[in-house]
């Protein structure tokens, strides 16, 4: 999906290219397309204008910006060089090449290319006018702001000179805003004086009020979002950008039934584009309408649409309503025509959950694996990936995923439960004892973890030479609450067990072997150690004994 500053920034480019740009009906029409997302409308407008004007610059421009928002960077690149070679004065498209670079993750070739525009913008033989070389300023500053990498830092350098060019351009603060909250998202204070100011200049336009919007989404502050969304619509309801972001502060409150409205009216803003119709059924499919979203997708698709995020969201929708037979052909598709290198880890996850609605549990473990390993991939894959080889009772593999999740940024308590319950089956004692040692530091009352380490030293201590166990399953006893004695009788059954062969072979204590015998017997789990603790009792070491008391402090 679009980067979520971008899928918010309108484009900025042509409101202050030049006089001539803005006195031209069909570049001006273009341009609002483009604000207001309904980018294949855009795209056929300014293909109609370079079909009768080749050479303008500012339209080939603005066809490579449509392209760079719908995030279709190789269209835009040919657009942004296609402009260069047939008017190379006009300086803009040169800087496109470096956004498409920026955004590619090639960051010092992108430096490189704003640079040279900057220099030749500014070249004082070039005769640029200073709103233009104002809008290269600033279209650099706004390119430097996204992509894998980005440079807030000179990218305010930039804007600054955009701003001292151009002081009454309301995009040039819009821009410095959104610079701002990159260099610091903890600090919103500038960035909104920034909006406020671009929207005081600017009073007809909803563009800036939104991004006050977006600034409170981005700090989880989503009724002030709304708030100020619900300003953004009243200046101008026609705004699509507004609906939608309203419709994920929304989404984010839990209220589905807003956001769905709101993505309603911002599908109905831009009826008959494929693209708001794409955005759609992605959001169908984040508030769980997966029948919904499936529907819609199938519908495109009967019109005649080839889209392989389409795909890819048909095959996760099929997933989620369970379709055992055709999810894995549908990912497959999807898989065949998506380059490697534009997989994402939800591609792999939702691979992974198909291939088990098949019974296949260690493909999917192997999937679910592959996609906590991705970069940006959310660390709780590993614990998914996880659940998947323990049911498929591959227990060395389930200890790779958790020890993967232990050593992310997301470390949770249970974390260590998981692995220390996945290395004890996997016989890997030593993995299992340091893991529920620290679940027993996070957790020092729950007896769950003094039963985990206890049977890890049983599996460090396999000829009962050190009986190292024995504290470990002492603690089990202390912490167990009686409703968990009652509800888990085999666990307390197993520590009065241990503890009676340890006195009965380490102390030979016979009588405190034989009480807690007895407690094994009077537990009666139904165990093969119930049967084992009777015989015990019966035997001719034990069966004369007086029992002692063996009750623990």
């Amino acid at each position: 999906m679009m980067n979520e500053t971008m899928k918010t920034l309108i484009l900025a480019g042509l409101l202050a290219v030049s006089a001539v740009s803005q006195a031209q009906t069909p570049m001006a029409d273009a341009a609002k397309l483009i604000d207001n997302e309904r980018f294949e409308q855009a795209t056929s407008a300014l293909q109609g204008i370079l079909a009768k004007e080749p050479t303008n610059g500012e339209a080939w421009f603005l066809l490579g910006e449509n392209y760079f928002y719908s995030e279709k960077f190789d269209s835009a690149d040919v657009a942004y060089r296609k402009g260069v070679q047939v008017n190379p004065i006009m300086p803009l498209n040169a800087v496109g090449v470096g956004k498409v670079l920026q955004a590619k993750g090639k960051n010092a070739e992108a430096k490189a290319a704003f640079d040279a525009a900057i220099a030749k913008a500014i070249d004082k033989a070039s005769k640029t006018a200073k709103p233009m070389q104002s809008s290269v300023y600033r279209e650099s500053a706004e390119g430097l702001i996204y992509g894998p990498v980005k440079d807030p830092a000179t990218a305010l350098a930039y804007i600054e000179k955009a701003i001292t060019l151009d002081p009454a351009e309301a995009e040039n603060f819009i821009v410095k805003g959104d610079a701002l909250f990159e260099a610091n998202p903890r600090d919103a204070s500038e960035p909104m004086a920034n909006f406020k100011k671009a929207a005081d200049m600017k009073a007809t336009s909803a563009k800036p009020v939104a991004k006050k919007g977006f600034v409170y989404y981005r700090a989880k502050n989503y009724d002030a979002s709304i708030s100020e969304y619900d300003k953004a619509a009243s200046i101008d309801a026609s705004y699509a950008p507004t609906f939608r972001g309203r419709a994920e502060s929304w989404f984010m409150k839990r209220d589905f039934t807003k956001a769905k409205a709101d993505y309603d009216t911002y599908l109905k803003l831009n009826k008959g584009n494929l693209s708001a119709s794409i955005r759609y059924a992605q959001f169908l499919f984040l508030v769980q309408n997966y029948k919904e979203s499936l529907d819609l997708i199938q519908k495109l698709e009967a019109s005649g649409v080839q889209n392989n995020v389409l795909t890819r969201l048909k095959g996760y929708s099929m997933v989620e309503l369970g379709d055992k037979v055709n999810a894995v052909p549908t990912l497959d598709a999807y898989f065949a025509k998506q380059p490697k290198d534009q997989l994402v880890s939800s591609d792999l996850q939702y691979y992974g959950r198909a291939v088990a609605l098949l019974g296949n549990d260690s493909l999917a473990g192997e999937k679910l694996l592959a996609a906590a390993a991705m970069p940006n991939a959310d660390p709780e894959l590993y614990m998914e990936a996880g659940s998947f080889f323990q049911k498929a009772k591959m227990f060395d593999k389930a200890v790779i995923a958790y020890q993967g999740k232990t050593r992310s940024t997301k470390v949770a308590v249970n974390d260590w439960y998981y692995l220390g319950g996945a290395a004890n089956k996997a016989k890997q004692y030593q993995v299992a004892d340091e893991a529920w040692t620290k679940y027993i530091e996070k957790q020092p009352n729950i007896y769950q973890g003094y039963l985990g380490r206890a049977r890890a030293n049983v599996g460090l201590d396999p000829d009962k030479k050190t009986w190292q166990a024995r504290p470990f399953f002492e603690d089990v006893i202390r912490k167990m609450k009686p409703e968990e004695m009652t509800k888990s009788p085999s666990d307390l059954e197993e520590a009065y067990f241990y503890l009676g062969f340890y006195h009965f072979y380490s102390t030979k204590d016979l009588a405190s072997a034989k009480c807690f015998f007895e407690k094994v017997k009077t537990v009666n789990a139904g165990t093969s150690n119930t049967k084992v603790a009777n015989d015990m009792l019966l035997s001719k070491e034990l069966k004369d004994v007086k029992a002692a008391v063996c009750d623990l402090k």
